[in-house]
Formats: structure tokens, C-alpha cells, sequence
């Protein structure tokens, strides 16, 4: 789907960022589903059900809390990919190893975002996630790791960078303008995400399964409308997507199990 660069939604952006993601609130933006980490597994799901049954949902997205409540947080994402046939997408926010990479996949998400301050120092701190980054693309399904950067955080020259050190490793990068992030200047801003699209189309970055989130967290949008039949094509597609994306998990679990049972553990 192609996708433009709407100034007068970048505007209201710098005005009115989208609200930071909690890892303890849960709500519904259009038809994005935010869910905390930290929130009680069973309480929370009997929430979703409710809402999911009266209104259409294209994904859902998790926000894990810190790096101890790492397996209650993978126990949500269990039950909510066990319960609901929605694409389910996780925000990692701190720094992770590659086997939690791992593990985040095993336990259900279809989408991981990282991220990254592309304007960050450190040598070193730059290659260990730039590593981590590169491994979960290996784990997780083509185009499906993520790294929300600040377009505030960095030079244009600085974010040009990053989406392209992103891409070549097969990161999808995301410039998000939300709560926290730096004084945008509206021009640069403009500049960057023409930038973005161009790369995307030249890597040819399956964008479909992120558009929820892209048009809440972006200025971007649709270049044109889809219509009844091309969003029911868009439908069946998606769905399809999202099955061969269970099956490949499915299957890598299967293979972890055995691997497993083999080496006695």
C-alpha cells in the first residue's frame, strides 16, 4: 500500500503527540489495542473480550514494563496470542540479549519493537544493539522487528543513518512522534520521512501489518483510498499472513521442544 507524507498531520503531531504507551493502562486507539505488560493477565483479557466483540481490532500491542517483570509480561503476551487471532506486536524499551529475543517470539509476539536513539553515544552501546537488532530479524519473520526512533533525538543526517543501517540488517525503522519526544522541527521532520518512504520502497519493507500503528504514531497515510473490495482483499491477505506467521512459530517450537527433550532437559 502506498503510503504519503501528510503535512497537516505532521503539524498536529508537534502540537498534540500521541500519548506514550503505559506499561500499565489499557485502551483502544482506533482500531490499535495498547495493553500493559504489567496488567493482571485474566482481569485484562475479560476487558479485551468485551471491547473486541464490539468493535474491529487490527492489532494489538503490548508495552513490556523493566527487565524484572519479564516473565509476567511474557505471560500476557501468551495468553492474549492464545485467545485472540489478532496480530500481536511487543515494545521492549530497555536493553535486551538475543535469547529474550527469543523467547518473545516463542511465547507469541508476531511484531518486536526496539528502540533505539539513533543520536545516542557510544561506540560500543551502538553495536551491541545494532547485534540485538540484527539477531531478532534472524528469529522473528521478515520485516517484523521494529525500532521506534525519536526524530527528535537526532540530526537528519544522524536519522538518515540509522534507517539505513536499520534496513540493511532487516529492521523496519519507525520514527515515531509521541509523548516524550524532543522539540521536532516541523521542515526536518519533513525531510525525514520523505526519506523514510523512499527506503522503504527500496527495500521493499512489507509496511501492511504496522499501517494501525503507523497511522497513529506518524504522519503518514494511505496516498489513496482502498475501497470496499480492495480492504476485504486486504482482509483475506492479512489473515492468511498471520496464519503462515503462527505455523512458522509453531514450528519453531516444536523444533525448540525436541531440541529440548533430546539433551534430557
Amino acid at each position: 500500500m502506498a503510503l504519503a507524507l501528510n503535512h497537516n498531520k505532521l503539524q498536529q503531531l508537534i502540537g498534540a503527540p500521541f500519548p506514550g504507551r503505559s506499561p500499565h493502562e489499557l485502551c483502544r486507539r482506533e482500531t490499535v489495542f495498547l495493553i500493559g505488560g504489567n496488567l493482571p493477565v485474566y482481569e485484562t483479557l475479560e476487558t479485551m473480550y468485551e471491547s473486541y466483540c464490539l468493535e474491529s481490532t487490527d492489532l494489538f500491542h503490548i508495552t513490556f514494563a523493566g527487565r524484572d517483570d519479564l516473565e509476567r509480561n511474557l505471560e500476557l503476551v501468551h495468553q492474549v496470542k492464545k485467545n485472540f487471532p489478532v496480530r500481536l506486536m511487543g515494545r521492549i524499551a530497555w536493553e535486551i540479549t538475543a535469547p529474550i529475543a527469543e523467547q518473545a517470539y516463542l511465547a507469541g509476539l508476531d511484531i518486536l519493537d526496539l528502540p533505539w536513539a539513533p543520536g545516542g553515544s557510544g561506540a560500543a552501546g551502538h553495536d551491541d544493539r545494532q547485534a540485538v537488532l540484527g539477531h531478532a530479524a534472524g528469529i522473528f519473520p521478515r520485516w517484523s522487528t521494529v525500532s521506534s526512533l525519536d526524530p527528535g533525538s537526532a540530526t537528519a543526517e544522524q536519522m538518515r543513518a540509522a534507517i539505513d543501517s536499520l534496513l540493511a540488517a532487516g529492521v523496519v525503522p519507525l520514527p515515531t512522534v509521541t509523548t516524550g519526544t524532543e522539540v521536532l522541527d516541523r521542515d526536518a521532520a519533513g525531510v525525514t520521512y520523505e526519506y523514510l518512504l523512499a527506503a522503504w520502497q527500496r527495500h521493499e519493507v512489507l509496511i501492511k501489518p504496522l499501517l494501525p500503528l503507523i497511522r497513529l504514531v506518524t504522519p503518514l497515510d494511505s496516498a489513496e483510498p482502498a475501497g470496499f473490495l480492495r480492504s476485504v482483499i486486504n482482509r483475506i491477505q492479512d489473515r492468511h499472513h498471520l496464519a503462515t506467521s503462527d505455523l512458522r512459530r509453531h514450528l519453531r517450537t516444536s523444533g525448540a521442544e525436541a531440541s529440548f527433550e533430546s539433551a534430557g532437559l
